[in-house]
């Protein structure tokens, strides 16, 4: 590249350079839209998101609180879970497949 060369958008290196730049935009907006804030090194999920992953009706979220299968948080009138519950609770109720005896 010459020192007074004039670099316009029709350049293919500036072509390359926009692609570039507009796949790691796309590939942060995903991830903004995904990221969980972390508090004390803990993720919390709504009630919504809990549901979402869990594939359960809120329903069925609700009978799990009132029977104490699943710690929560009551704030207000927003209701969040640790992620790290969640999973002690999957665990806790993990019904491995017996081996067949040889």
């Amino acid at each position: 590249m010459a020192e007074n060369e004039i670099i316009t958008q029709e350049d293919p290196q500036m072509q390359l350079f926009s692609q570039l730049m507009e796949g790691t935009l796309k590939k942060l907006e995903r991830y903004c839209n995904t990221a969980r804030p972390v508090l004390n090194g803990e993720v919390y999920l709504s009630g919504e998101e809990v549901c979402a992953q869990l594939r359960l009706s809120t329903r069925t979220l609700q009978e799990y609180r009132n029977a104490g299968t699943l710690p929560f948080y009551k704030i207000g009138g927003k209701i969040l879970y640790k992620q790290s519950d969640i999973h002690a609770m999957l665990e806790r109720h993990y019904n491995p497949i017996p081996k067949k005896l040889q």
